[in-house]
Parts: C-alpha cells; structure tokens; sequence
C-alpha cells in the first residue's frame, strides 16, 4: 500500500479534484471488475463501454479514487462519496500513464530502453536486440508479442493487450524487471498503444523504425492517421535507429528528428548496411559495414528481411555503447523469436518451418526467405484474420499465388466473424479460387493437419499467421491454442494409423 498526495502527480494536462488530497493505494485499475480495495479506478472510455458507468460499482468493490472525463458523472459521485478522491481529467488514458508512472517510482527510467515501431519486425528486432545485449554480458528483457521475458525466461505475467501492455502494466514489469538484475529492455511499440497514450511519460534511449504497409485500418481511420501514430514515438525517444529503405516514413523521421541517428539499409547509402549476402540451411553469410568499416559476418537468420531486422538490432547495440568488434563477435550465437521462421526439427519426415508472417508484406517476405531452402514442392498455409482489416484478406491471397504449389487457406481469430466468409475473402484473391491446388479450411488446426498430409517427401510444409501467442480469439475468447500440439496431433495420429494397418494385415 502506498500513500499517494494527488497535487505531486504531474499529470501534464490540466486536472479537477474533488474529495480527499490523498489516499493510500493498493493497486491501479481500469477494469471495474478488477477493482479490490484501496484501488484507484480509472473510467475508460471505449467503443463498447464507458467506465463512467461503473463508478459506483468500483466503489462498491473497494475504490478509494476514480479518475474520468466526465465532469457531471464525477460530480454525482462525489455528491454521494465524500470520502472519495475524484480527479477530473480530459483524456483518462494520458492520466492513467501520468498516474502509473509516478506510482511505480518512474521504472522504467532506471533502465536503458528501446522502443520499435513498423508494422513488420517489432518482434523480431526486440528478440534479436535482447539476444545480442545478453550476449554482450547487458541483461536485457522484452516486451511484446513474444511475450514478457527478463534475460533468462519468460515471466508469468499477464498480458492484457496482444503487444504492448497498458500502462499500469507496463510500468508494474518494468518495475519488477529493474528489482532483479535486469540493465535494459526492448519492447515493441504499436500504433494503436501510441495512439492510446499507453506509453506517455515514458523517454526511451533508442527509437526503432522497421516499415509501414497498411495494417490495424480496422481502429486506424486513415493510412496518414496511422503514420503519424508511429511519428508520435519519435517525440519520446534520445536516439533513432531508422531503415532508410523504407519509402514510407523514413525521409520524414530523418526530417523531423532532431537527435542522433543512425539509418540501416540494404539498397540505398546507410551507416549500416549488409552486401554480398550469401545463404544455405543454416544461415546468412554477408558483408557487414559500418560507418565504411567492412567485415565478414555470419549469422544463423533466414531471409532478406531478417537480414533488417539483424541491422535495426546491431544498430542499437551500437547506440548502448558497444563496440562493432564485440556485437560482430556474438552475431554467430543471435536468436530470434518463436515462431519467426522457425524450423520444426522434431519430425525428419517432413520439412515444416512456422511463421507468424499475417501481412502480405510479411508473407512476400517469409517465401523470399522460404526459397533458401532445398525442397520439392511447397505447401503453404495462409489464413484470413476474422478481428482484422477484411481488405486485407484477398491481399494475402495475391501476395501467396504463383509461390507455392500447394495453397491451404484457414482461419486465425476469427472472433465474432462467419469463419466461412472469412476463408472466402482471403480466396477471392485468387486468380482461380476454386483451383484443385487451393484448399480451404475453416479451422486453423484442421488446415495444419490437411498441409502436412498434402506433403510428399522432400517437400517443404510453410505454416503462417497467428499460430503463436496462446490462444485464439474466438467469440469474444482468449481460447487456449498450441501450435506445436497440433503439429503433433497430426503425426500422433498417422502412427496410430499405421499400428491400426499393421495389427490388421498380420
């Protein structure tokens, strides 16, 4: 319990209060069902409920403070609350971040941080940033769709968010992660957590910027509104480390950014940069240079866009203060995220790689990446995302036709959407959708099962989407998803299958 004086808050926007000047606090919450007692209670406004609403239900369950934006809700309250603290604020989420930061003791400051943006790569950069920094002897944690890991292991931390956690709960890891031995953190930053002030108060040392295609337009109005989403992190950040490829936000970063920065690229004139980029099974020869100081490198990633994302996290690594020689010298040990393309070695049988790829730019890139391997034929999983863009969804089909030789088309997330037209969309993308190489599935795990048994030997099973991160969105459900049990349901029950055969032939 801690003793908060409202008045020594910086709440960085103008604020009423109305009851005591004080209380002691337990917990902070903006759920009313997750209220206990002593609990401040933030009124969130959302676009199917409005926390106002529950005021007297949160004091009910224990609130000692409610802060909203509804100056008439919060003066009735007060009227019947005396003993209530009640704080005016125009925007709740700002004051939630204010808030939360000073009830934390500002965490996250007392560590070195990275913050990356883009629509493809956060999770990719953070993983390879928080590999290369354990390495390099700087124990380094990650926040985002990987989920909530210190420099050894995942934390059991509940995720409330899919990426970047709210902020009550970002500060609450951060605070936990600077009381253990934990020096730095890479998190991921998304548009829509920028857009909800999840990370106001926060100033990190390093900024990312990956690349932008349209994503999130199902919260974001516009494509502009959605740039300058990402813009916005680059006025909370001391360094920038931006990929100057990128046509989309690139220039206008470098513009606008008035700190050091340094571009990565493989196509145009950057600091960073990676040449005569050589690949087989087991990674990626190239030529590092940086700052027009050149060496040879290797480094176990697959594909060109890996190949960024390895020069977004080298390029931090160097902003932390380490030396070319030192970040060259672990490249060889860098690891990336599960699910990121990743090789299933557990079934010799069958050559199966996972990829989280749900873009059609991710997915261009993941088959780039797919063709460094030596196979026959290539099955490939794609899926339509019910809780997505719809428009989406044929893009995902055009991106895969013509790469593969066998199509499965399923579903991810489907949440209160007709899977069936879900599955439909992503096929009218199709040149010939109902052509004997395209199958369609309504179930992920039924469109798992049907690749794998379309594979022959020598064949390669490339099995993308939203297989990773526990669960799908079914019905308004976190339901419970393993995509490696699946894989092995599958081969569980071939064996059975063949046991069966053989008790009946003998």
């Amino acid at each position: 319990m801690k003793t908060i004086y409202f008045s020594d808050i910086e709440w960085n926007e103008e604020m009423t209060l109305s009851g005591p000047q004080s209380q002691q606090i337990i917990a902070i919450a903006y759920d009313s069902r997750r209220v206990e007692n002593h609990s401040i209670f933030f009124c969130m406004v959302g676009e199917h409920a409005d926390g106002h609403r529950f005021i007297e239900d949160a004091i009910q369950k224990g609130a000692c403070a409610v802060v909203g934006s509804d100056a008439s809700a919060l003066k009735e309250a007060s009227d019947r609350h005396p003993t209530i603290s009640f704080i005016f604020a125009s925007e709740t989420r700002r004051a939630l971040a204010c808030f939360s930061a000073h009830y934390y003791n500002r965490a996250d400051q007392k560590l070195k941080t990275a913050a990356v943006t883009g629509t493809n790569g956060k999770t990719t950069v953070t993983s390879y940033i928080r590999s290369l920094l354990n390495h390099l002897g700087m124990p380094t944690g990650q926040i985002g769709t990987a989920g909530i890991w210190d420099d050894q292991s995942p934390l059991p931390f509940k995720q409330t968010t899919p990426t970047t956690p709210e902020a009550p709960d970002l500060q609450a890891i951060f605070q936990h992660l600077q009381h253990s031995h934990v020096k730095a953190v890479a998190m991921e930053a998304t548009s829509i957590a920028i857009e909800q002030n999840r990370l106001a108060e926060m100033i990190f040392d390093v900024g990312i910027y990956t690349n932008l295609s349209p994503e999130h337009l199902e919260f974001h109005p516009t494509m502009d509104h959605y740039r300058e989403a990402k813009l916005k992190l680059f006025n909370q950040v001391r360094q920038a480390v931006v990929n100057i490829d990128d046509d989309e936000l690139s220039q206008t970063i470098l513009t606008r950014f008035n700190g050091p920065v340094l571009t990565y690229g493989m196509d145009r004139p950057a600091d960073i940069s990676a040449k005569a980029i050589q690949a087989d099974d087991q990674g990626t020869r190239f030529i590092l240079t940086v700052s027009q100081e050149s060496h040879p490198v290797r480094a176990p990633i697959f594909g060109r866009y890996n190949m960024a994302n390895l020069l977004a996290a080298i390029g931090t690594c160097l902003l932390f203060g380490h030396s070319l020689h030192d970040i060259i010298s672990v490249l060889p040990k860098v690891e990336g995220p599960e699910g990121r393309f990743q090789k299933v070695e557990t079934y010799p049988s069958h050559q199966i790689v996972l990829d989280y790829a749900h873009t059609p730019e991710a997915l261009i890139n993941v088959l780039e990446a797919a063709r460094q391997l030596t196979y026959k034929r290539l099955i490939l999983l794609i899926t339509g995302i019910g809780l997505r863009d719809p428009q989406k969804r044929p893009k995902m089909a055009k991106a895969a036709e013509g790469h593969a030789d066998e199509i499965v088309v399923s579903v991810d997330h489907p949440g209160y959407f007709d899977r069936d037209v879900i599955a439909d969309d992503v096929r009218r993308g199709f040149t010939n959708p109902f052509s004997q190489h395209i199958h369609k599935t309504i179930y992920r795990e039924d469109g798992i099962h049907h690749a794998l048994s379309l594979a022959e030997e020598g064949d390669l099973v490339l099995i993308t989407g939203l297989g990773f991160g526990g669960y799908q969105v079914i019905c308004g459900e976190n339901v419970p998803y393993d995509e490696l049990a699946v894989i092995h349901s599958y081969f569980q029950k071939k064996a059975r299958e063949r046991v069966y055969v053989r008790e009946q032939t003998s």
